[in-house]
């Protein structure tokens, strides 16, 4: 895996390289910054986590266990249809969770047919764990925006809100 590693890095450079010799065009220079960004992020993302806990947790699962500390008292259908998924998938996740300890399960004492989530003192630390690393960034990109005008701001908010959309456009095509 490491070999992977020191091969992808290289091919990065190497193509860094090219593109930097070969490409002094400003609009290719800007894309191929964003894909080093984007597969940098892929790969930080893709590895899983622990989050401050003794559990390895995915991607997918911290963002669940984000849902259910933001959005107390939901059943197992409201979740779902929150976030736009079936109710089997959110079980599926739940199950997961439960097995890892960061997820319990409580009867509604207005409804016995539904169930209620919490997390789990496992859950409530990786849910810091997870909010931790996102403060990280988001003071990454607070620093780097610090003296920017409103007119740059707006301009590479447009910018990203437009590439984001062409994103979801092309992979759902």
């Amino acid at each position: 895996m490491l070999e992977y590693f020191y091969f992808r890095q290289g091919l990065t450079i190497l193509y860094s390289s090219y593109t930097i010799l070969y490409m002094m065009d400003d609009k290719l220079e800007i894309s191929q910054l964003l894909l080093n960004i984007i597969a940098g992020f892929y790969e930080k993302d893709a590895r899983v986590n622990y989050f401050d806990t003794d559990t390895l947790l995915y991607h997918s699962e911290i963002h669940m266990v984000q849902f259910i500390k933001e959005n107390q008292e939901l059943h197992l259908a409201a979740i779902a249809r929150r976030l736009g998924v079936t109710r089997g998938a959110v079980s599926q996740m739940i199950m997961r969770l439960e097995k890892k300890g960061v997820v319990s399960k409580e009867a509604d004492p207005g409804n016995s047919r539904k169930v209620i989530l919490r997390l789990t003192p496992r859950g409530e630390t990786a849910y810091r764990g997870h909010k931790r690393n996102h403060d990280s960034y988001n003071a990454v990109v607070s620093k780097l925006l610090e003296n920017a005008s409103q007119a740059e701001l707006n301009f590479l908010k447009d910018f990203l809100e437009k590439y984001e959309q062409s994103l979801h456009k092309t992979s759902s095509q």
